[in-house]
């Protein structure tokens, strides 16, 4: 698991797991979102027969972070508005709440949700 670390008076650690956490909860924040999208089917659960079904992809790149996700939106939402939102809120809230530098933030559509689908 790769950490970033900051400089400080001593170190930082901050894990993959916890800027995982907050953007998981920021983006389902967001009006619209039906819910996060759990990827149980990853080859590294395939072959290890693992259950890291983690929604969101973490990648370091020097001391800043480029997040990925996808979503499930609610029928009759704008998701072009409901993603920029998503970009937006992920971005800020990690940023805020660890100090690590978000370069990227990546959202993928990947269904629609129609209220009779709802629980």
């Amino acid at each position: 698991m790769e950490q970033y670390e900051r400089p400080l008076k001593g170190t930082l650690k901050v894990s993959e797991n916890v800027i995982m956490t907050i953007s998981k909860l920021a983006a389902q924040e967001v009006e619209g979102v039906a819910r996060v999208v759990e990827d149980k089917n990853t080859l590294k659960n395939l072959i290890f027969r693992q259950n890291d079904s983690s929604a969101v992809k973490i990648r370091f790149d020097g001391d800043v972070v480029e997040i990925s996700l996808a979503i499930v939106v609610k029928s009759g939402i704008n998701a072009v508005s409901v993603c920029e939102q998503i970009q937006d809120k992920v971005k800020s809230s990690v940023q805020s709440m660890t100090g690590v530098t978000v370069s990227t933030v990546n959202v993928n559509v990947a269904g629609v949700v129609f209220d009779e689908d709802t629980d």
